[in-house]
């Protein structure tokens, strides 16, 4: 079980205790990301993770490393769409320590102009960097499609002509908006003792004043028909993105949606895996995933395959769709599906690190924590009619959604289908 006290400015803090660990994870959970963002600072919270890294009223950007890496610790941070972490891992005798650099990160960052202007530069080739993988970049059209002209559907990083322009005052005002207690969890596992963590947190954020906790607006989705965005890039794989919009974070159907993505193509046993890759040879990877928010969510099949192979990859992939939405899964794909999902979280929460993400990303985006217990019994309830029913209501025409970059018309090398016309026609159950 865990523990969890609320400061009476609104901070919570969370831990576990693993007694048999030697390290202890620790993570500040904040809620801010590109959810929170608009057209014109989309980046702003990327850009703010990078400055917290560049030093301190009371440390340089090197010390804030040597300070953890220094003890054989680890240091890290990262941003997504609702919620921005700042997170270390050290041997448990270390965690007051880790817990100081990663509040006075917070807490003082100098946000130096030179700074700033160094990380718009690091930032800018890092978009180019990502622009460059495809197999990476897809994802972020395939985000554009789903949800057009809103930040659910902005890149992380953001654009390079918003980054180009974005000054330290505007990133500071947004720190100041976002960064308050209301909207921080202190999540820690590992080697600890709940109220010493607990006094180490009121030392640093402890005088900060109660402020009102930020909200995003809530997604708007309208679709109709099949969707299709293409970029076209002289590329040696075509790199696609097929499917559509799934459940919420907390949604009942959550555990069931899970195994369903397993034996769609979640692991080396899962039905696309064998499919196109076993049986037919037509792609390396293939898999399928699920991203989950706290009021949509979206369930994508990603893969890179034979420039000359693309339709026929996506007229097997459909198959496969439909054939959930035909008949149940058998007793035995079922069963195993459960039993990969119960034995992949359990073998994950041996990790303090991976114990830690499970309580601050719950804290912060669901207000609770489920404990281990309620979420085997979750899964353990879940019938192959729920797969069924499931696939019925999100493989249809209305939410079918095919982001894809490669050649599109390079002579020898050109899809067998060249326009986007043709790919339309067999884009449909």
């Amino acid at each position: 079980m865990y523990q969890e006290t609320v400061l009476e400015n609104g901070l919570t803090v969370v831990t576990h205790r693993m007694p048999s660990a030697s390290s202890s994870s620790v993570g500040l959970w904040i809620r801010a990301g590109g959810r929170f963002e608009t057209k014109d600072n989309n980046g702003v919270s990327h850009f703010l993770e990078h400055l917290l890294f560049k030093g301190t009223k009371k440390r340089s950007y090197r010390q804030i490393k040597e300070s953890i890496e220094g003890i054989g610790g680890s240091l890290n941070g990262f941003t997504a769409e609702e919620l921005t972490c700042y997170l270390a891992k050290v041997i448990g005798k270390h965690l007051p320590l880790a817990l100081d650099v990663l509040s006075d990160m917070v807490l003082n960052p100098l946000l130096k102009e030179e700074d700033v202007e160094k990380e718009r530069m690091v930032i800018v080739e890092e978009i180019k960097m990502y622009e460059d993988l495809p197999a990476s970049y897809v994802h972020a059209l395939f985000g554009e499609l789903l949800w057009p002209d809103q930040p659910l559907g902005f890149m992380i990083a953001g654009r390079q002509e918003v980054i180009a322009t974005m000054g330290r005052d505007e990133i500071l005002n947004y720190k100041n908006r976002l960064y308050n207690p209301s909207n921080l969890v202190v999540a820690v596992a590992g080697k600890l003792e709940h109220q010493k963590v607990v006094e180490e947190v009121k030392k640093a954020f402890g005088a900060l004043p109660r402020r009102q906790r930020n909200r995003f607006s809530k997604v708007q989705e309208k679709q109709s028909k099949p969707r299709i965005k293409l970029k076209s890039k002289d590329t040696e794989q075509t790199h696609l993105c097929l499917g559509g919009k799934a459940l919420p974070r907390d949604h009942p159907d959550k555990y069931a949606l899970g195994i369903l993505n397993v034996i769609l193509g979640g692991n080396m046993s899962s039905r696309l895996f064998n499919e196109v890759r076993e049986k037919r040879g037509l792609a390396y990877e293939i898999r399928s995933s699920i991203a989950r928010f706290q009021d949509t969510g979206a369930l994508v099949i990603s893969a890179g395959v034979d420039n000359r192979k693309v339709a026929e990859t996506i007229k097997i992939i459909l198959r496969e769709l439909k054939k959930f939405k035909e008949r149940e899964v058998s007793k035995k794909e079922f069963q195993q599906g459960k039993e990969f999902v119960i034995g992949q979280l359990l073998l994950s929460l041996e990790d303090t690190t991976n114990y830690m993400h499970w309580l601050g990303e719950n804290k912060l985006c669901l207000g609770r924590v489920p404990s281990v217990e309620e979420v085997l019994d979750g899964i353990k309830k879940v019938t192959a009619r729920d797969l069924h029913r499931i696939a019925n209501g999100l493989f249809t025409n209305e939410n079918l959604n095919l982001a894809l970059i490669g050649p599109v018309t390079v002579n020898s090398t050109a899809y067998s289908c060249k326009k986007e016309e043709e790919i339309e026609k067999i884009l449909q159950f």
